[in-house]
């Protein structure tokens, strides 16, 4: 009886073991969890009021979505998709701070991306810069790439596309002497016409006047009276935006008399500028054209612009400036494998970046000229155009290591 009874307590411990090794952690065959995907909020403020504004902010409601679809942002083995939270900055100073302040102090956002203007981009930087915040923008201001800031990259070409742009415009038009700037009362165009000032000046073109006239502005009459009293051989745009008020600025000139050249750095949106000007009233612009608009558009920008038709109809550029900063983001964030901003700041800063967007290839800079040499500006490559007979002519295209070595020529020092 002994004998069996310990044989049966053996038999019982035998099975208990063999229960507790089948149902330990090590033995399981269930499949282990799915990583959860993280939310990053990233913030932008846009000018709600015009189409840079709009079209950059329907853009973004399109690239955004189709990111996380795809499967969006993998940061030290964490996934994670983008919730954009945009807001209307107004295209002035108080409006982007006020703007800027929600997006850190109440949305508790690290990263802001694809600003417009520079006079809200300035401003915001104040509440930026000590928060720690990275900011990813355009605008056209040299305040934004003061050595003083370490948070902010400008990811537009406002500061680089003029040394490429104006040669061409000297090629075209070799007996052109004097040029007027017709620009924005603000922080962009002051900025702008003072830099379009410099570069035309060094190759030998007489600057007669900057006319300002006020960001909201349609009737043109008066400026383009006084314009044509000059009598200039070129009339220039900076800060100009790219829709109606473009047109009604074309349209006022030509009623004025002026049958000179223009140049532009702001390819504009023809739909609205031929809604209300004359095709003739654009005769001999020379701007940079969309890179969608080439004889052969990359892959990229052929993609974008079938999503952009298919889910809005009409197609527009408009936006092709301004959202390269979120191909910038993307790729600092994943080059520095983090999401949190000091790191990646000082990332791009020491290291620079180079990236893809609809908008052709782009690189950060360091911008001696400017006393700053951390990675701070923009260089990308630029497709050029000439508005002849109601339509675009295509004259070619500078590589992004072609407009960095114009600007290392006109501007000085090594920025790379």
């Amino acid at each position: 009886m002994k004998r069996a009874a310990l044989i049966l307590t053996m038999v019982a411990s035998i099975l208990a073991s063999s229960f507790m090794v089948a149902c330990s952690p090590a033995a399981t065959t269930q499949p282990a969890a799915a990583t959860e995907v993280k939310t990053l909020n990233v913030g932008c403020t846009l000018p709600f009021d015009n189409s840079l504004g709009m079209d950059t902010k329907k853009a973004l409601e399109m690239i955004v979505p189709a990111f996380n679809a795809a499967g969006g942002l993998t940061v030290k083995g964490q996934k994670y998709n983008i919730n954009l939270i945009i807001y209307d900055d107004k295209y002035t100073a108080d409006g982007g701070r006020a703007a800027v302040e929600r997006l850190v102090n109440q949305d508790k956002v690290k990263f802001i991306i694809c600003q417009v203007g520079s006079a809200p981009i300035v401003a915001g930087l104040a509440v930026t810069e000590p928060a720690k915040v990275m900011v990813l923008c355009g605008g056209a201001s040299s305040k934004i790439i003061d050595p003083a800031n370490k948070y902010v990259f400008g990811t537009a070409t406002w500061r680089t596309n003029l040394a490429p742009l104006f040669p061409l415009l000297k090629s075209a038009f070799p007996n052109a002497k004097t040029m007027v700037n017709l620009s924005p009362d603000d922080e962009t165009g002051k900025a702008l016409a003072s830099d379009n000032a410099k570069i035309a000046t060094a190759l030998g073109i007489t600057v007669l006047d900057n006319v300002y006239y006020p960001r909201s502005t349609q009737d043109f009459a008066p400026f383009a009276t006084k314009i044509a009293a000059l009598k200039p051989d070129i009339m220039d745009y900076p800060g100009a935006v790219a829709g109606t008020q473009f047109g009604l600025q074309f349209k006022a000139l030509y009623e004025a008399g002026f049958k000179g050249a223009h140049v532009s750095p702001m390819p504009p949106s023809l739909t609205e500028v031929l809604a209300v000007a004359p095709p003739q009233s654009m005769e001999g612009l020379i701007s940079i054209l969309p890179s969608t608009e080439i004889p052969n558009p990359s892959a990229l920008a052929t993609q974008y612009k079938q999503d952009w038709t298919a889910k809005y109809g009409s197609w527009s550029t408009v936006s092709l400036t301004w959202i390269p900063a979120f191909y910038a983001f993307v790729n600092a964030v994943q080059k520095a494998d983090s999401i949190d901003p000091e790191v990646v700041s000082a990332y791009l800063s020491a290291n620079g970046l180079s990236w893809q967007s609809p908008n052709g290839s782009a690189m950060l800079v360091k911008r001696p000229d400017f006393k700053n040499d951390r990675f701070c500006d923009t260089c990308a490559s630029l497709d050029f155009g000439i508005f002849k007979s109601g339509k675009y002519e295509y004259l070619g295209t500078v590589s992004a290591d072609d407009a960095l070595k114009a600007n290392q020529s006109a501007f000085g020092g090594v920025w790379k």
